[in-house]
């Protein structure tokens, strides 16, 4: 039986029904962005049921509303359904290997809203999670979208610690120091830390906690090319400038360094250690900057 007299008035009460159902489920999604207490995967998965919803009634109106389909002839109807059916099935084929990508990221969860990542070559803050798609915004300033299926197949590195529960002062070390801290490798203490320094940078570190749970840590990394000429009197000017920068308490801790290679340069590996990503993604360019003109001074 068909719900209306007239194609005309069906498509009335379908854009009705459509803008109605369609604002109702905007109205819904926000009121759970807005709450605290509902989390990340849920809030996917209660969008991605809505959306299914939606397109339901939209198809239900579309079949038993208008009269114009009743009149077909029912083995073309079937040939239509058909078309219809391998249309709809090409063109959402991106999409369901979108959801499916996202379900999968919510299982493994790779990364969380605000933790700073690279993908691939994009690095920057993860502003939204969606079940087909991500935002990134990148050190420029530019916001990236990152479709789940493209995440799956690439290379995701996060700077994010989760250190968990506050045991003791030696888990906390075992946690946050890197093979370089370690001794893995080994430097030349005339320009790098030492351990006594290393240890008692740490326990200042750890005091500082008095809850339960370590909040999330951030550990970001790169690199930069010295010259061999006047390497020594560069590393010096870079400590008083990691420095300058513990004494503003702009990253928390200290920022770190390590020779990690010799070749036609001396390749070095800054660590930065915050509990803010913005910190990192705020003051990481002006900090790289400062580093590259000590190195051009010296060339």
């Amino acid at each position: 039986m068909v719900l209306f007299r007239s194609d005309l008035e069906a498509l009335i009460y379908l854009i009705i029904i459509g803008a109605s159902v369609y604002f109702a489920i905007k109205f819904i999604s926000s009121i759970l962005e807005k709450s605290p207490k509902i989390p990340l995967k849920q809030r996917i998965i209660i969008n991605f049921f809505l959306r299914i919803i939606f397109v339901l009634i939209l198809v239900y109106f579309i079949i038993e509303g208008f009269p114009a389909i009743s009149y077909i002839d029912p083995q073309y109807t079937a040939v239509l359904t058909g078309a219809i059916s391998t249309a709809i099935a090409f063109a959402s084929s991106g999409i369901f290997a979108n959801i499916v990508a996202g379900i999968v990221l919510m299982i493994i969860r790779p990364f969380d809203v605000g933790d700073l990542i690279k993908i691939d070559v994009d690095k920057g803050i993860v502003r939204s999670i969606g079940l087909t798609k991500i935002v990134l915004e990148t050190f420029d300033n530019i916001l990236i979208e990152k479709s789940n299926a493209q995440i799956i197949s690439s290379t995701v590195v996060n700077y994010t610690l989760k250190i968990g529960k506050k045991k003791n002062f030696e888990d906390f070390k075992k946690k946050i120091l890197s093979p370089q801290d370690k001794g893995i490798i080994e430097t030349n203490h005339d320009y790098f830390y030492d351990n006594e320094f290393i240890e008692e940078e740490l326990k200042n570190a750890y005091e500082l906690f008095s809850a339960k749970n370590y909040p999330v840590l951030f550990n970001y990394t790169f690199r930069m090319s010295f010259p061999y000429k006047g390497f020594k009197k560069s590393i010096k000017m870079i400590e008083n400038l990691c420095q300058s920068y513990q004494d503003k308490k702009i990253f928390r801790l200290k920022p770190r360094y390590d020779i990690v290679d010799f070749a036609l340069n001396i390749i070095v590996k800054f660590r930065i250690l915050t509990f803010d990503s913005e910190k990192i993604f705020n003051h990481q360019p002006q900090f790289a900057q400062e580093i590259f003109d000590i190195i051009s001074h010296q060339l």
